[in-house]
Parts: C-alpha cells; sequence; structure tokens
C-alpha cells in the first residue's frame, strides 16, 4: 500500500510535490522521476508488502519501453497473470506485483484491467505513445483524485496533496450533499476544480490537455446469467479471495468483531496460513465491550488472537486524533481509525476487514425496510406528517419509487427541510449513479449500498483511517468474480428472517459458532452521545464555532441543531456531522497559511 502522486502540465513544466504530505501512507521508502521534456512529474512513498527489496521501488521504469508507473494497492492474482505466454519468457528483476502490472501492460494495454483482481489506483506514463494513463479499482477501493486547474492536471491519493492555491473554491453542493449523506460524495468533491477517478474506469491525459475516460467495469451483462447461478458456489468463491488476500511478504493478520463477516474471514484465514494473528478492540467499560464472541471464535478456528482493551481517556484522545487525519470530512470514521490504530501498534501491516458481506448478503435494514417504504410512498403526502416514526416521515423526501431511491433514503443524515434551513434551497440532487442493468430488487439494493453508502462512506474511511497510521486494509468480500455471482443469485436464495444474511450463514455454519448470528447485530461501540456532553463538550463547541465563521451554513441552523442535540432529541451524528466539517475546515485554513 503506497501513496501516489502525479503532476501533468500543458505548455509548460510541470512541477513536483513534496512527498512528505503523504508519506504516512509509505513510510518506508519513496521516490520520484520527471519525464525527459519535464512536462510529466510522479511522485510515490512505498508501505512495503510485496517484494521487500529494491526491486519493489517505485516509480519503476520498463527498461523495454521507458514506460513510468507509481501503484497504490494489491493485485492478488499478479503470480498468474505472470504465466501467460506473452510474459512468461520475460526476464523478471523481482516478484512484485507492480513489476507485474507494469510490463503486463507492455502487452496489453489498458485491456490489462480486465485481467487483473484486487484494489488498486495507478498512473503509467506510456513514452512512445507521450501519454498518462490512470486507472481505479472496480469498487473505489483505493482512492484517486483529480485536479485540473489551467494547464495543470494533479493526480494524487489523497486531496491534502494538492496545493491549495490550484483547488479552487468550495463547492456549496458538495457542503449539501456533505449534510445530506454524512460524507462527502465521489460526484461531487468539497473543490471546484478537483474530482474523483470514478470506480471501474480509466483514464488518458495527453501533454495537449484532451483527456478521455472510459468505464471498464461493470460491464454490459456482468449480473446476468444465462444458467441459474449455484449458491453453493459461495463458499469456494469466498475461500479462494481470502486465500488470495493473504499473499504478501509481511504477516497478515485480521480484525475479529465477533460478528458474522469477520468471523469468516477470520476463521478462512486461519485455516489457509500457518499462523494467523486476530485482534479485537474492546473499551474498559464493559457496557460497550463486545470482546467475548471474538474470543470464541479465535479459539475454534486456532487463530493467534490479541485483546486489545482500551480506556476512555486514550479513546476520547484518539477520536480528537481521527478528525485531523480525514482528508476528507465524514461522520462514520472514528471506529476505523481506533481500531487500525490499536493494531499497527502491535507490529501490523496488513489486516483483513470483512467490510462488503453486508452490503451483498443483504445485513441492512434497508433491505427489509425497502418493501414497506415503497407501499408507504403511495399515501398522500400530507398523511406522512401524521406518521409517528421520523424514519418513516422521511418518505416526503424520496426521490422515486425505484429500489435505489427506496434504499437510499435510509441512508438520509439531514432531511430537505434540514438542509433548506442550513442555506441550501432545493434539495441538491446528485448526478445519475452508473448502474448495471439485469439485477432483482434485491440486487438493486446491494448496488445502491455498494455504490453509494459503501464507496463513498466505508471504503474512503476505511483507507484514509487505515493509511493514517500505515496499515495496509485488504476487503476479500470485494473481489468481483465474487460479488458478480453474488448479485446475480434471485433475492429468494439471500431473504430470510431467522438468521441476519442467512444464504452466507448457511455456507458457513459449520465453522461459525451459534453466538455469532444467532444474537443482535453489535460491534466495537463507542459512546459518543455521552462523550459530546462532557469530555468532548470543548471540542464540539470548537467545531460549531470554526463553523460559523466559515459562514458555509446558516447560524440559525446550526444553533438549531445543537440546541435539540443538547435537549436529546435528535441523534448524535447530526450534530457530530457539523462539528467535523468545522474542524476540518479550520485544518484547511491553516494549510493556506505561508
Amino acid at each position: 500500500m503506497c501513496g501516489i502522486l502525479a503532476w501533468i502540465a500543458t505548455g509548460r513544466e510541470a512541477e513536483s510535490i513534496p512527498l512528505g504530505v503523504i508519506a504516512h501512507r509509505g513510510p518506508d521508502d519513496s521516490g520520484e522521476w520527471f519525464s525527459p521534456d519535464r512536462r510529466v512529474w510522479l511522485g510515490f512513498t512505498r508501505l512495503a508488502i510485496q517484494d521487500l527489496s529494491a526491486a519493489g521501488a517505485q516509480p519503476m521504469q520498463d527498461p523495454l519501453t521507458g514506460n513510468v508507473i507509481v501503484f497504490n494497492g494489491e493485485i492478488y492474482n499478479h503470480c498468474a497473470l505472470r504465466e501467460d505466454p506473452r510474459l512468461r519468457d520475460f526476464a523478471w528483476r523481482g516478484t512484485s506485483d507492480t513489476e507485474t502490472l507494469l510490463h503486463a501492460y507492455r502487452v496489453m494495454g489498458m485491456e490489462v484491467l480486465d485481467r487483473i483482481k484486487g484494489m488498486f489506483a495507478f498512473v503509467i506514463y506510456d513514452q512512445g505513445r507521450r501519454r498518462v494513463f490512470a486507472a481505479r479499482d472496480r469498487f473505489g477501493i483505493k482512492p484517486l483524485y483529480l485536479l485540473r486547474n489551467g494547464a495543470n492536471r494533479i493526480l494524487a491519493s489523497e486531496c491534502r496533496a494538492f496545493p491549495r492555491r490550484l483547488v479552487g473554491g468550495y463547492s456549496r453542493s458538495a457542503i449539501g450533499h456533505y449534510l445530506k449523506w454524512g460524507a462527502v460524495q465521489d460526484e461531487d468533491l468539497l473543490w471546484d476544480n478537483v474530482e474523483t477517478v470514478q470506480a471501474g474506469t480509466w483514464i488518458e491525459l495527453s501533454s495537449d490537455g484532451m483527456d478521455h475516460t472510459f468505464r471498464y467495469w461493470p460491464k454490459e451483462g456482468s449480473f446476468v446469467r444465462e444458467d441459474t447461478p449455484d449458491p453453493h458456489q459461495i463458499r469456494g468463491l469466498v475461500e479462494t479471495s481470502v486465500a488470495e488476500h493473504l499473499r504478501a511478504d509481511v504477516p497478515v493478520a485480521s480484525f475479529l468483531s465477533g460478528g458474522i463477516d469477520s468471523s469468516i474471514i477470520t476463521s478462512l484465514a486461519a485455516k489457509g496460513a500457518s499462523t494467523v494473528a486476530s485482534y479485537t478492540v474492546g473499551f474498559d467499560d464493559e457496557t460497550f465491550d463486545e470482546t467475548v464472541v471474538a474470543e470464541t471464535v479465535a479459539r475454534r478456528c486456532g487463530s493467534q488472537h490479541r485483546r486489545i482493551i482500551l480506556n476512555k481517556h486514550d479513546v476520547v484522545k484518539q477520536v480528537k486524533e481521527a478528525v485531523g487525519h480525514m482528508d476528507l470530512p465524514s461522520v462514520d470514521a472514528i471506529n476505523t481509525y481506533i481500531v487500525s490504530r490499536a493494531v499497527n501498534e502491535q507490529g501490523i501491516k496488513v489486516a483483513l476487514s470483512g467490510l462488503g458481506g453486508d452490503e451483498l448478503f443483504g445485513g441492512y435494514p434497508s433491505f427489509e425496510d425497502a418493501p414497506t417504504i415503497r407501499s408507504l410512498s403511495l399515501l398522500p403526502l400530507r398523511w406522512l406528517t401524521w406518521i409517528p416514526n421520523e424514519k418513516w416521515r422521511r418518505l416526503a423526501d424520496l426521490e422515486g419509487r425505484d429500489w435505489t431511491s427506496l434504499a437510499n433514503l435510509r441512508r438520509r443524515f439531514w432531511t430537505n427541510a434540514m438542509l433548506a434551513k442550513a442555506g441550501f434551497g432545493a434539495d441538491p440532487a446528485m448526478p445519475e449513479r452508473y448502474g448495471p442493468a439485469g439485477l432483482d430488487w434485491f440486487g438493486q439494493i446491494s448496488w445502491a449500498e455498494i455504490s453509494g453508502y459503501m464507496r463513498n462512506m466505508l471504503l474512503r474511511d476505511a483507507d484514509q483511517m487505515s493509511m493514517a497510521v500505515s496499515l495496509e486494509l485488504r476487503v476479500p468480500f470485494l473481489d468481483h468474480e465474487l460479488v458478480e455471482h453474488v448479485l446475480a443469485l434471485p433475492a429468494a436464495t439471500k431473504r430470510g428472517r431467522r438468521y441476519p444474511k442467512p444464504l452466507l450463514v448457511r455456507q458457513f455454519q459449520d465453522i461459525l459458532p451459534k453466538e455469532v448470528y444467532d444474537r443482535p447485530k453489535m460491534g466495537f461501540v463507542l459512546p459518543m452521545d455521552d462523550w459530546m456532553r462532557g469530555e468532548l463538550a470543548d471540542f464540539v463547541t470548537e467545531g460549531l464555532g470554526f463553523l460559523r465563521l466559515f459562514g458555509v451554513i446558516a447560524e440559525p441552523a446550526i444553533s438549531e441543531t445543537q440546541w435539540l442535540f443538547q435537549e436529546r432529541r435528535i441523534h448524535w451524528t447530526r450534530v457530530w456531522s457539523l462539528v467535523v466539517l468545522g474542524h476540518y475546515l479550520k485544518r484547511q485554513e491553516r494549510m493556506t497559511l505561508p
């Protein structure tokens, strides 16, 4: 896992960016490279995971073509790719997946994207064509941002790397989307001149300023099968993915929360490797400690388990640290930072996560609520104000009766009325997300969760919080072959009321203790509501004060939200979204100072 940067200039020389700004993404090594005409600059910081020798260093140049690559991520099938007849006789310098990708590009071009499995963002300078090619993995596990400003185009793993003078002003619509969803959206980033390289796409940048974008996944028919998909193949697909995600030249550990997804991943990892360490992070207040079930799983699968218990003082301090590390603001990144920090302090560089299981197998309330919401949406809007449950009253904000809109309604943090009070007028509309054809209603909700909540919040939080402490987080459930198979399965095979995620549980019931799946969904929970009134009260007040100074949100809305929180009439996350935004904007303002 690494940090990558690229500067492409038109009609002038490119500039270099100080690599220290993303050193946390790669503390083991760094390097930079200028093209002969100095129109292209590539920068790189390395977290050494595969081929720890100098042969794995970047930027890496192809001696046959002069092509140069900077690459962030992991290609899990790169050893198999080396067996391609066009590459089999190549004199390899090392064993890194970066070298495999660079030389596979030489013989396949960007069609290599159809062959690789993994999480990645990369930039390749094609010496012969004098073009820059950049790509992002299918799900957006690894980030890649693009700044366009006049003659300058800059690619970066993190937005904080962009020169502040070039990013432009803050986007009002992006701030509205942040409030609406609790996270900045890929389709509308915070600055006028910065955009996301979308998941499943690659771009071509030329020295004459002409840019082109191409989508390589999902392809037409990715989730359509001529035969009836066999649900029993799921186990083999998950087992294969976990085995591939264990490939590294450093030890690979596993996050073990005691939930269904992390328990399956940890159990398969322990079975597939001689030694796998598992880690559970708990809290010294037993009310919020959920480590007992995790220990049961660890004993059963034989992982080398470590229970890390944190005290209140340290956790409160780390909450503030997490906000300071955010590359983009989020209402839901704190737990990931705390767990990643605790595991990294044990000397771990790579950890497996169960992220993705809920989206694929129906672990969220949206899968149960969407049919009910669809029925209630037939009611006249004037009746909705009489519904006692606030969740259903939000039907007034429903943007359509398609399954994507129904699922998205469950993800709203701020209603249209709240946004209007905050000074945003009409609800900021989102561009239509690319959706695959051929999915039934259950699959459409899965895709809505994958392309929305997971991509814009969970995956970005996982990356920015784990990389803040130089930890690589791998997600075996997001193997594209597994995802395509599961989404093609009919809803009837994935629904059930006895256990959550029944299809997944049935496939792995023999290795899961009953305590894992026969209980309410839990997790590492922090008492943020209490802390924001106590230990974090000053931090909350400061964040809201900063937000008032910037004037991006109407002051009456800030005061009303603060009052409603103090009166315990709203969930803490609503005011926390304002606190995080205030501290974030304050930090960005400091970055502009000389």
